[in-house]
């Protein structure tokens, strides 16, 4: 089983990151094979809205950008299971995460049947990520978790809802603001490293 693990950070060894190698080792205790990838640190040139272009072709390359999204939506795709962790930010993920979903997009295969515009515009045909387990994991400096649902919400529409993906659960961590946090959350920790285990067979 391959477990891969998205970080929406700008701050290595952040409280998201902390959380998603909490979550990869429990993946490995289970016997999977993990990897992380801090999408801070990797090329991702922004979506240029040529949606079109990128959708109406076969394969899962962007029609205009030649950069590290390559690789990483080969890494999506091949993996059985993938968490994806941003801190809270401005009431949403991040803006390093919502780049890396905008340049997702070519993940679809469809045809144009329709008028543009209206629901009936296209006809699925495929999407590589359709099915894939994932998890949504969001970090906030605020205690009350209510403050964190609109970025929820925004995360499973577009994990769940844009990119079909199956989302077997939820994490949210409160009350955590400087780097290194998370790691006085123990009992938090160790369930976040037995969700995990427990969601690789």
């Amino acid at each position: 089983m391959k477990v891969t693990a998205f970080v929406g950070s700008p701050r290595p060894h952040g409280n998201s990151d902390i959380l998603a190698d909490a979550f990869l080792d429990g993946a490995r205790q289970a016997g999977a094979a993990a990897g992380k990838f801090f999408l801070n640190d990797y090329a991702i040139n922004q979506c240029t809205g040529c949606f079109r272009a990128c959708t109406t072709q076969s394969g899962i390359a962007c029609c205009v950008h030649r950069d590290d999204m390559d690789m990483l939506l080969d890494e999506l795709t091949s993996s059985d299971l993938v968490l994806f962790a941003s801190p809270l930010y401005c009431a949403g993920p991040s803006s390093i995460m919502m780049r890396f979903f905008e340049r997702c997009l070519p993940l679809w295969h469809i045809e144009i049947t329709g008028e543009l515009g209206t629901r009936d515009a296209f006809r699925f045909i495929n999407n590589p990520a359709r099915g894939i387990k994932s998890v949504v994991a969001l970090v906030q400096d605020l205690k009350d978790p209510a403050a964190g649902q609109l970025a929820l919400q925004v995360f499973r529409h577009i994990v769940g809802g844009t990119f079909m993906m199956d989302i077997v659960d939820t994490l949210q961590v409160t009350d955590v603001r400087d780097t290194g946090d998370l790691k006085k959350k123990t009992e938090q920790l160790r369930m976040i490293t037995e969700t995990a285990r427990s969601l690789c067979p």
